[in-house]
């Protein structure tokens, strides 16, 4: 499974691509820890509407191993604590990029 993750800066902004990792080539222990948070961004992200205002977003994309996606969208409200943030920092950590860096969502 190849994980991608890109910060969406919205309009005004430019896209950045923040890393992508081949989980293949991670120890079973941490391809286990990713699979358990990638189920809990996606259970946090589910049940979320997107809001009209502008601001950071991610997407985080999971493909393989097989042909297909999957594709989470993550708004990062300016809050660090909150519980997608917390889940998507965590995330990142574990794929040894750094955490987001949060700006306030107007």
């Amino acid at each position: 499974m190849i994980i991608t993750i890109r910060k969406m800066a919205g309009p005004t902004g430019a896209d950045e691509m923040l890393g992508q990792v081949d989980a293949a080539r991670l120890e079973a222990g941490v391809r286990h820890l990713l699979a358990i948070q990638l189920e809990t961004l996606a259970d946090l992200t589910s049940s979320h509407e997107p809001s009209e205002a502008e601001g950071v977003r991610y997407e985080v994309e999971a493909q393989g191993p097989g042909p297909g996606s999957n594709t989470l969208i993550v708004e990062a409200p300016g809050d660090p604590e909150h519980p997608v943030v917390r889940a998507l920092a965590d995330l990142m950590q574990t794929l040894g990029l750094p955490p987001p860096v949060l700006t306030a969502v107007p």
